[in-house]
């Protein structure tokens, strides 16, 4: 009884180490169904080769971070001074992914209002930041002169000209502007990336005033599939024929609770007026854009999970069948002996 209970323990190792062996044919196809179901079920993006965009929700400012496609690290403003620990929260876990070296390598502050520049400070003491363009413009607010003395007094390497320093082979990069005015929000440098025919343009808080003077020198420059919608939806900007010539699928308005009336009701009649997708992270928090392969992106909103990892169902199948085959040894072994 003992000896057929062995013989069909055996079988059925040998069984399943012949079907775990043959699921390895078809390991690419599993590998990948599992991992896009848990991409779709726990709301999990893979980072491994793709540029991701985020739009960071940190009330009433700007704050934005780009995973360059070559690995590297952009920051785009850094929101309010109120919603500093919220920001660098999310660049450590989402946009570092946990990484050891929490290395920023380009800091972009627009321009000196304390909307866009308040957590400046907090990053600059949490991360290593390699690089920083920031405006040397007058300003009287302590939340500027606090950040420009602390610039001045480390080691920071300080880029003048952001054409020459974002330039990749990897990703596309323009840069329109700065242009010389009397408001610090049409000093904005205005930053277009593109990768894999998927573009971004991102407006800083430039008025009417500087879309004309775009739509003079790059009319044909500047067509977008997501634009940074300029100054949270102000009136004075996003006039409908900036908006037609962008020709964006998604319109990103960073906001939060204000005075201003921001997003104005005539920025959202022009983004409805040229079919663009209005997204607002007022509404919908945290807003990325994952740009995976040629003219298509992943969108999530609010609290997503980004990983890198990998599951390659192989390893599985062979871990299984050496444990099968273990088994079947052992079961061998025994037979020998008690014979």
């Amino acid at each position: 009884m003992k000896e057929i209970q062995k013989k069909n323990k055996i079988i059925i190792f040998l069984i399943l180490m012949l079907v775990a062996s043959l699921t390895y044919l078809f390991a690419d196809k599993i590998s990948n169904n599992l991992k896009n179901f848990l991409i779709d079920y726990f709301s999990i993006i893979e980072c491994n080769n793709r540029m991701m965009v985020h739009f960071i929700s940190v009330g009433q400012g700007d704050a934005i971070a780009v995973n360059l496609p070559n690995d590297e690290i952009l920051v785009i403003d850094t929101g309010p001074k109120s919603t500093a620990v919220t920001f660098t929260n999310y660049i450590k876990d989402k946009v570092l992914n946990n990484r050891r070296d929490r290395i920023i390598d380009y800091l972009i502050l627009t321009h000196a209002d304390a909307d866009h520049i308040g957590g400046a400070l907090r990053l600059l003491n949490e991360f290593q930041v390699k690089n920083i363009y920031v405006p040397f413009l007058e300003s009287t607010s302590s939340t500027y002169l606090e950040l420009i003395n602390f610039i001045k007094n480390g080691d920071y390497n300080l880029i003048t000209d952001l054409s020459d320093d974002l330039v990749s082979n990897e990703y596309g990069v323009q840069i329109f502007g700065p242009f010389e005015a009397s408001d610090a929000n049409d000093t904005c440098p205005i930053i277009r990336l593109e990768y894999l025919n998927v573009s971004f343009l991102f407006a800083g808080d430039i008025s009417t005033e500087i879309e004309d003077l775009l739509l003079l020198e790059y009319y044909n420059e500047i067509d977008s599939d997501i634009i940074k919608i300029a100054h949270h939806g102000s009136k004075y900007s996003s006039s409908l024929e900036f908006l037609q010539a962008v020709s964006p699928k998604y319109a990103v308005i960073s906001c939060g609770t204000n005075s201003y009336g921001h997003p104005t009701d005539i920025v959202l009649n022009n983004i409805t007026e040229v079919d663009a997708t209005t997204m607002r992270t007022d509404i919908a928090g945290n807003i990325l854009f994952s740009v995976r392969e040629e003219n298509n992106f992943d969108l999530l909103t609010g609290e997503y999970n980004i990983t890198g990892f990998i599951i390659d169902y192989r390893f599985f199948i062979l871990v299984f069948d050496l444990i099968m085959l273990v088994c079947v040894c052992i079961l061998l072994l025994k037979k020998e002996k008690q014979r």
